[in-house]
């Protein structure tokens, strides 16, 4: 991880105390400077954060590319979101390989051309999760190779570390003078992560048994203490729960509710490849909880692995949330406001040799009649039910 990527903090000595002095230096006693008028009120310290989901980026656009697509366009249509924001935050859902590396879109095993990097860095993201079920796809070669490629870039990676001294190094991002601190963790690898690399992946479950464990909650529960009182906003990033599904399981509502007692303020969640709701949670604390935000990128026509003659997940798959959202610091704590959800439609031509992310606002009869999968029920009236879907729960 690169130095510049994250910010120490040091001890700043106290400044003198201010007095209104005349001319000759001597104190001014006027009565129109009386104390209490000159006490400046301080404004609420603010933020204005944009989530995205997984960067999933598959063959068919690797194909494109070496067809003649314009790779740069693919983003075109979304960039205006990421340039009036503060910090921009997604998930790293591919290897992103060296010149050694066979690239590879398809077969859940993902390890992506450099350009791919580039691409996502071009989006002035500011934050990137690198913990998901595919952090281990290329081995301990690809975890590095990661790392490398960003190191190069102004993100900071959070979830896959070099070592144990690097693990222990706080991410920290300071924007308007907040400072957020980030975690992140995941289910599981597609790959077995050997034990003696384990401390190199945040995990939260055992990769054996599948299950949350104490002795994994007890490593999240120290490092998100550790990494508590250094920060103003304590995001904790989850690959969870279940694929294609609408509706958050059991253990993402338990170890939500873990993470609020343990002082996150936002969870951010992916893993579903479909969107989940987004709700607040916590009594005494308040945590806003995305608990999926689906495919941000995603090129895939057709996925095995959803239910035979059920075209809904497959549909599902092609559309992701992209959440803006303002955190202030106040008197009160952690504040939020101007929550605003858009759904981005991952546009595949009807021929799979174009691709490109259009907010629904913009999804208009041409991009909607020229997609891939409209015959297939993937329309206008789908995606727009999807909003019901992520703000079934939020108040």
């Amino acid at each position: 991880m690169k130095a510049k990527t994250i910010i120490f903090y040091v001890a700043i000595a106290l400044l003198p105390t201010l007095c209104s002095c005349n001319s000759n230096g001597q104190a001014n006693n006027n009565s129109d400077k009386q104390t209490t008028d000159s006490v400046v009120q301080q404004q609420p310290r603010e933020a204005k954060l944009t989530f995205v989901g997984d960067f999933l980026f598959e063959a068919p656009f690797f194909a494109a590319v070496d067809n003649g697509y314009d790779k740069n366009s693919y983003f075109k249509l979304v960039k205006k979101y990421f340039e009036d924001d503060d910090l921009s935050v997604g998930n790293m859902e591919v290897v992103i390989g060296n010149d050694g590396m066979k690239v590879s879109g398809d077969n859940y095993n993902f390890c992506a051309p450099r350009y791919i990097g580039e691409l996502v860095a071009s989006l002035d993201m500011q934050v990137l999760s690198t913990a998901n079920n595919h952090t281990f796809d290329r081995g301990l070669e690809g975890i590095n190779s990661t790392l490398d490629f960003f190191d190069g870039t102004d993100i900071v990676t959070v979830g896959t570390y070099r070592s144990q001294q690097d693990r222990e190094t706080p991410r920290i991002v300071e924007k308007n003078g907040i400072k957020f601190g980030f975690l992140a963790y995941t289910l599981s690898t597609n790959q077995i992560v050997p034990q003696q690399y384990r401390n190199l992946v945040g995990l939260y479950r055992n990769l054996e048994i599948r299950k949350v464990t104490d002795e994994y909650k007890t490593l999240v529960a120290n490092e998100m203490s550790a990494l508590r009182p250094q920060v103003d906003v304590l995001i904790v990033m989850m690959h969870w729960g279940t694929e294609f599904t609408f509706e958050p399981n059991s253990e993402q509502k338990e170890m939500a509710k873990f993470l609020n007692e343990h002082g996150a303020d936002i969870v951010y969640g992916s893993h579903s490849h479909s969107v989940q709701p987004v709700e607040y949670i916590g009594n005494e604390h308040k945590t806003l909880v995305y608990y999926s935000l689906g495919n941000f990128a995603s090129q895939d026509d057709d996925i095995a692995r959803t239910p035979k003659g059920q075209e809904t997940f497959d549909n599902a798959y092609q559309v992701g949330l992209l959440s803006q959202f303002k955190v202030s610091l106040t008197d009160n704590g952690v504040e939020f406001g101007d929550l605003t959800n858009h759904l981005i439609v991952n546009h595949l031509n009807y021929d799979m040799k174009k691709f490109a992310l259009v907010p629904f606002e913009q999804y208009d009869e041409f991009y909607e009649k020229t997609h891939y999968r409209y015959n297939l029920g993937f329309n206008r009236e789908f995606i727009n039910g999807l909003y019901e879907v992520v703000n079934k729960e939020l108040k």
